[in-house]
């Protein structure tokens, strides 16, 4: 995805651009009514002033004005004028609809001010002036296919020009790569050993797989975003997280077909998925309290999330013995089993919150640090809380890696940030523990074809793949993702989204981002990531609209 020079682009209506002329006081405004008799009268209209040329009644300047007085008109407009005391108000309302491969069509409120008239809307693009429209709509053409521009509009009076609206961000449809390329390498310890294995990307066979964990990830960022509002992270690393788990925890994710319904299909996943082992994510305590340490769940463990009760293969009454039974089949499922890591995940930051708080409390040993650490995060943009929840989660919270990513979060700063996400970190570190979120990095700087270390921590090379992640594609995903989550008030009997609730989501989101349905975008390139991300952040968000509920959403009741 790129942007190109505003030179390609046509507005297809037509560009009202005049000399400037300095504006004067405005003489009396043109009456139907009045009789103009001497020549040399002058009135005014819509910020413009005209001078009659011979008696005249009825005949608006507007419509009967030539450029000299011989021009055979009975006016003559000699210039413009204001009554404006300033630049007029910023539009509202900037939106983009009917977006194809070349096209969009930009539309905003129209803009009134009190005695002053507006005369037209200066649009721009990648914020640049491409012209000047006199309503409040543009079509736009010759655009790129699969490109993503920013626009936005100021309104024009006779004073000046107001304040731009916030940009919005249009994404053309078609283009883009036709086809996965690349390798993902994977199951290694950086600076200590090769990948034993890798994802050969090309002929799309891992595409779904890949779809199904980001909108995973993004609802993993959409929990956060959800229950710690303002708190800040690297959304490329969080998000990647449910997949770089995949691809750390399971044995032999290279072997997926997209054919099959399984994350694992080897026959080594019976080794994964038995008793107590949470499958290829390898979620070993998702019958436990993680606050309370028990099986009985009192509200933080998987069973208690609303959205994954229904479809979690055991119930309330059964989840205290869960951990002598196989993992619930559910857990193997391409669609529905990143959703568990991706809650499972979220919930240990609740936890990290709240164990030892309250009656009969202790101090924890990741405490105040961590809490400091999100407070820091609010204004530490790009920061490494993605690093603390997967140590939480591989090492678990008392192994002290939380506690020591907690006390550098709470005093970080940017170059602190450059310092942790730096591979120095672990580079022959044989502690699986500390490499763990550095591999999670590794992975997902493949993806994302971001510099990954070679012979050396800084000797770098970068990757050239691409991950086709065409809307129709997604559509479908999304559909089957949706239609294994459950939504319930937290007392009445919880149900499956339908498919049409998913559609009609989905549909909903690219209006809103304004990316063409028939958009193909590349997860490889940061640009259209963000634009993949925002479509599916508001898709999740307009299920929840939909049924009045949110995904954070927990009960102690069995639906």
């Amino acid at each position: 995805m790129h942007s190109i020079s505003p030179k390609s682009l046509v507005v297809s209506m037509a560009l009202v651009v005049s000399a400037p002329i300095t504006a004067q006081a405005c003489p009396a405004l043109w009456s139907a009514a009045t009789i103009y008799a001497a020549p040399g009268a002058q009135v005014s209209e819509n910020g413009l002033i005209y001078r009659n040329n011979w008696w005249t009644q009825g005949q608006d300047p507007a419509t009967n004005n030539g450029p000299y007085p011989g021009s055979g008109e009975p006016w003559t407009l000699i210039g413009s004028c204001s009554s404006c005391a300033s630049a007029p108000p910023t539009p509202t309302g900037l939106a983009a609809s009917g977006t194809t491969s070349s096209t969009t069509t930009l539309s905003w409120s129209a803009v009134t001010v009190p005695v002053c008239t507006v005369t037209g809307y200066q649009v721009y693009q990648n914020g640049v002036s491409i012209g000047v429209v006199p309503g409040a709509s543009a079509a736009i053409s010759n655009l790129t296919a699969a490109t993503s521009y920013s626009f936005a509009v100021a309104a024009v009076d006779s004073y000046g020009v107001s304040a731009r609206t916030q940009a919005i961000a249009v994404t053309t449809g078609g283009g883009g790569s036709s086809q996965s390329t690349g390798a993902i390498e994977f199951h290694l310890l950086l600076g200590a050993g090769s990948a034993q294995d890798s994802l050969t990307l090309k002929g799309g066979n891992y595409d779904d797989l890949i779809i199904s964990n980001t909108i995973a990830g993004v609802m993993y960022a959409h929990l956060v975003r959800e229950g710690y509002p303002g708190v800040q992270f690297n959304d490329d690393y969080l998000v990647g997280s449910i997949f770089g788990q995949l691809l750390q925890e399971n044995i032999e994710t290279q072997l997926y077909q997209a054919a099959s319904s399984l994350l694992d299909p080897s026959p080594l996943q019976q080794a994964v998925m038995g008793m107590g082992q949470g499958g290829p994510y390898q979620i070993n305590n998702y019958a436990v309290d993680l606050v309370s340490g028990t099986y009985t769940p009192q509200g933080h463990s998987l069973i208690n999330y609303v959205a994954i009760q229904k479809n979690i293969g055991f119930t309330m009454a059964d989840a205290a013995t869960q951990y002598a039974k196989p993992t619930p089949a559910s857990f193997n499922n391409k669609y529905y089993g990143p959703m568990l890591p991706a809650i499972f995940h979220y919930n240990d930051m609740v936890a990290l919150s709240i164990t030892g708080k309250g009656v009969g409390g202790w101090v924890t040993p990741w405490e105040p640090a961590y809490d400091n650490a999100l407070q820091n995060f609010i204004s530490l943009p790009n920061n490494f809380l993605d690093v603390i929840l997967n140590v939480a989660y591989n090492q678990g919270y008392y192994g002290g890696l939380v506690a020591n990513y907690s006390q550098i979060g709470a005093t970080a700063t940017a170059a602190t940030v450059a310092s942790i996400n730096s591979y120095n970190q672990v580079w022959g570190n044989q502690n699986s523990y500390a490499q763990y979120p550095y591999q999670v990095h590794y992975y997902l700087d493949q993806l994302y074809d971001n510099p990954v270390p070679t012979t050396g921590p800084t000797v770098m090379t970068t990757p050239q793949n691409h991950v086709v992640f065409g809307m129709t594609a997604l559509a479908q995903v999304f559909s089957l993702v949706a239609q294994t989550l459950s939504y319930s008030d937290g007392t009445t009997p919880a149900q499956f989204f339908t498919a049409g609730q998913a559609a009609a989501a989905f549909s909903a989101a690219l209006t809103k981002n304004a990316v063409a349905p028939t958009a193909t975008l590349d997860l490889s390139n940061a640009s259209s990531r963000a634009v993949i991300f925002a479509v599916i952040d508001t898709a999740l968000s307009s299920l929840e609209k939909a049924v009045g509920m949110q995904f954070n959403a927990t009960t102690t009741a069995q639906l």
